[in-house]
């Protein structure tokens, strides 16, 4: 049996992980861009992503400042871009509110919206926006994590299994760190004003709106990003909020399908050196996909897989007694 589950689940991981869609490359957008960057408390992260912009510029750059108090507001407008102040209303997460500021005051015919921590190569944003324009759609890419601190290898399964659960290719999926629509279909659908109770937005957008849903994965020489780099503290609740809200929005084929590959990895931790050595490569193969967590990560799998749990728990437990959780300076509902 327990030969068996190892083996299901082994074969499960690679089903899910599949042939990754890619970012077609080139193209023309046809129309003017307007990129729009929700940012809270961003002045440590914020210079990559403007210095990336200013160097491939959009016609149009909008950083929205949910309430910062750490100079986010002063670094954007001092690299040139228009900073628009947003103050969510009740029943609004603070990114929904600042997507919907920001798209309110865009005049591109294609919006981009780009986290603060992302760092998009040139000619990124443009294929993106392309890519929306062509297919009529909602685009969005997954970025390749850049790891730099012991820590953040913990993260590791936990941003495998978001990837694993949701999937690439033409699916209702979002991947919210960089998403394209047109500006009309956007607010045809009410865009993030529709969703805008939702923590796990993007997932939530993607479900909402009435176009096609594309979801590629980032090449690290495409668009990077570094996740949760305060420390454990800010990776405990970054993905506290995210992981049990994702859980009940990816379908439930998918859903299923890596509870076998999680029960399949922990089965073979009783089988010995051969069938730990497996999941160790499927974990290489899989990790270098999304991000730099290197061969010594897969090796020692088992301790992100049980930090992944632990929080998944954690996020569960929250979310099932409607508790509140912390989320940079606001209590969040996961």
């Amino acid at each position: 049996m327990t030969l068996a589950l190892v083996v299901a689940g082994w074969l499960a991981g690679w089903l899910l992980a599949g042939r990754a869609s890619r970012l077609p490359k080139g193209g023309a957008c046809g129309g003017t861009v307007s990129v729009v960057v929700p940012a809270r408390d961003e002045a440590a992260r914020l210079p990559r992503l403007l210095a990336a912009l200013a160097a491939d510029p959009p016609d149009q750059l909008l950083v929205v400042d949910d309430g910062s108090t750490d100079g986010t507001r002063a670094l954007a407008a001092t690299a040139g871009a228009t900073v628009i102040d947003s103050d969510p209303p009740p029943g609004w997460t603070g990114k929904s509110a600042a997507c919907w500021t920001g798209a309110q005051h865009a005049g591109g015919d294609v919006l981009v919206f780009l986290d603060a921590d992302v760092e998009p190569a040139p000619g990124f944003v443009t294929a993106l926006a392309a890519d929306a324009a062509r297919t009529g759609g909602l685009v969005s890419a997954h970025p390749w994590h850049r790891v730099e601190r012991p820590d953040e290898h913990l993260s590791a399964t936990a941003a495998l299994v978001a990837v694993l659960g949701a999937g690439t290719g033409r699916r209702p999926v979002g991947f919210g760190p960089a998403m394209a629509i047109g500006r009309s279909a956007y607010l045809r659908s009410g865009g993030h004003g529709a969703v805008r109770h939702h923590v796990a937005e993007d997932l939530a957008l993607a479900r909402h709106v009435d176009v096609p849903v594309h979801a590629h994965l980032a090449r690290p020489d495409e668009l990077r990003a570094r996740m949760y780099p305060g420390g454990w503290r800010q990776l405990a609740e970054g993905w506290t909020k995210n992981l049990a809200a994702g859980a009940t929005t990816v379908p439930p084929l998918r859903t299923a399908l890596v509870a076998l590959w999680i029960t399949g990895c922990l089965s073979a931790l009783a089988l010995g050196p051969v069938a730990y050595l497996l999941v160790a490569v499927q974990h290489a193969v899989l990790l270098r996909r999304i991000g730099g967590y290197g061969v010594v990560t897969a090796v020692l799998w088992p301790l992100p897989m049980a930090a992944f749990l632990l929080l998944f728990l954690r996020s569960a437990v929250a979310r099932a007694t409607r508790r509140d959780v912390a989320w940079r300076g606001r209590m969040v509902q996961p």
